[in-house]
């Protein structure tokens, strides 16, 4: 007969493993068993205790016992034989009832032992072949009890068919038991995989997170962190935290090397004072809530500038046309470029606002610095027809930085034409721009651009990066904003640098 019928069909091998398990405990019980009776057989040589019926019948027996046992042990210790594991269950049963009969039958305690077997093998077996061992085990003793001697009193009897009942009825109990048993261990194997599989889905998305977590306990050591914390600190399974997490309580800000973070504390219910360190870049936050700004932006002036835009371009066509007229004064004149100098600045501030509002995600890309900045001062000469200036950039050539190419072409470009503006208008000859690069920390670059112009007000300052906040009359207000939202779309920051002279404006990017 084959294994698989001893485990009942299994569905894993996980049912296997524990038959095998179960078989190999029992052989060696089996032969313990078996030793014990021979050693007892040869302490008592008066066959008191054991064999006192048919003595050399016993002796014959349980040495054939022993050496049936120590094969099986062998066998099942290499391999989980299924035809060696069905033959021992009949061998032993009949072994134990000839070593029952030769003790003295029924009353001589070899019925307990009996019970064993068939216990055995409906755990392995549930089904025929367990109820077979059970029929097997009846017949043995209803043969060594009655046929052989020829005794069939009443009494006798009904204590044979009484004992032929209890085998049957154990092994309908433990067959009972068996299948109980092997659906809850298939309930628990199937729900320890789902664990287990949930546990490396969590450990994937927290390793993959785009904030920092730290998981800690009572004594401050470190129980899990994902890659994205230990990008920010130096972290080992089992160690202290880092000195600037040391005691963090409540939620708190910090800065680290140039990076601004958030810490927020979650403490775990139902641990040992177990808790949680989330690590927030507010660079990344601030860049995603630039990203729906700006979609809110995109929707709400989409909407609108269809509306304004028409009515405002007849208004201006209008007013040349009117310009044009023969008649018209000098004082009427000056109005009507009054009318198209407005139109055109209210036009100027649309296409600024859905610039704005329409601008792409932000792609950020590994851009060699240096190379970046020289091509740009080619487009840049391009836009700005005059040589009236000087155009100085000072960057180390293995610098790299982590930005979209259009954004940071957009955002100096925006940058220069205010400084050169500024410059001329200060009269300084000649005028000059400068572009300083320096690494600024842990993964930074700061690219400062400085103007040699008459710098900003003390208090204009405050308001630089405000939108529609200008000094210039033609102006829109929305440069210097448009370049913080950029910035920020980009995990990057823009600030104004008081500076000797001119104005600095200093970007500070990711490496």
């Amino acid at each position: 007969m084959p294994f698989n019928s001893f485990t009942a069909k299994p569905e894993t091998n996980e049912h296997i493993g524990r038959g095998s398990r179960l078989l190999r405990f029992y052989s060696y019980y089996s032969l313990l068993l078996a030793l014990t009776l021979i050693v007892i057989d040869g302490i008592d040589s008066k066959d008191i205790i054991l064999g006192g019926k048919v003595p050399q019948m016993f002796l014959v027996l349980s040495s054939v016992y022993v050496f049936s046992a120590a094969i099986f042990a062998a066998i099942i210790s290499r391999t989980s034989d299924s035809q060696a594991a069905t033959a021992y269950l009949f061998v032993e049963t009949a072994l134990l009832t000839g070593l029952m009969y030769s003790s003295g039958g029924l009353e001589a305690g070899f019925s307990s032992l009996l019970l064993i077997p068939i216990i055995i093998a409906n755990l392995l077996a549930p089904g025929i072949l367990g109820y077979s061992v059970a029929a097997w085990v009846s017949i043995a003793v209803i043969y060594t009890q009655h046929i052989v001697p020829q005794d069939f009193g009443i009494s006798d009897s009904a204590n044979t068919g009484v004992y032929g009942a209890i085998c049957f009825a154990i092994a309908g109990l433990t067959q009972l038991l068996s299948r109980r048993i092997k659906d809850a261990l298939s309930l628990a194997s199937y729900n320890a995989k789902n664990i287990r599989r949930l546990q490396r889905l969590s450990q994937h998305a927290l390793m993959n997170l785009p904030d920092g977590i730290i998981a800690c306990n009572h004594d401050q050591s470190v129980l899990f962190f994902n890659d994205t914390a230990l990008q920010w600190f130096s972290l080992k399974r089992g160690g202290l935290l880092p000195a600037e997490l040391i005691n963090v309580h409540a939620n708190t800000r910090l800065t680290l090397n140039g990076t601004s973070l958030s810490v927020r504390y979650i403490a775990i219910s139902d641990t040992d004072d177990d808790f949680l360190l989330l690590l927030e870049d507010d660079a990344r936050i601030s860049a995603e809530a630039q990203q729906i700004k700006l979609a809110s932006l995109g929707r709400l002036t989409a909407s609108i500038a269809h509306e304004i835009r028409n009515p405002l371009s007849s208004l201006n066509q209008a007013a040349q046309l009117l310009s044009e007229a023969p008649h018209l004064t000098d004082q009427d004149r000056e109005l009507t470029s009054i009318i198209e100098n407005n139109s055109q600045r209210i036009n100027r501030t649309i296409r600024d606002i859905l610039q704005l509002s329409s601008g792409r995600k932000a792609t950020l890309s590994s851009l060699p610095l240096s190379a970046f900045l020289h091509e740009f001062i080619v487009l840049f000469k391009q836009l700005d027809s005059l040589s009236d200036y000087e155009f100085i950039i000072n960057c180390p050539n293995d610098l790299q930085v982590q930005f979209d190419a259009d954004h940071l072409n957009q955002v100096l470009t925006n940058l220069c034409v205010n400084g050169l503006r500024y410059a001329r208008k200060a009269r300084i000859h000649p005028p000059k721009l400068t572009i300083d690069v320096l690494p600024a920390g842990r993964n930074r670059v700061e690219i400062d651009v400085i103007d040699n112009g008459l710098g900003v007000a003390d208090n204009q300052r405050d308001r630089l990066f405000e939108p529609f906040s200008t000094t210039e009359h033609n102006g829109t207000g929305l440069g210097l904003y448009l370049c913080r939202e950029l910035c920020q779309a980009n995990q990057a920051s823009i600030e104004y640098i008081p500076h000797d002279t001119g104005a600095c404006f200093r970007l500070t990017l990711k490496m």
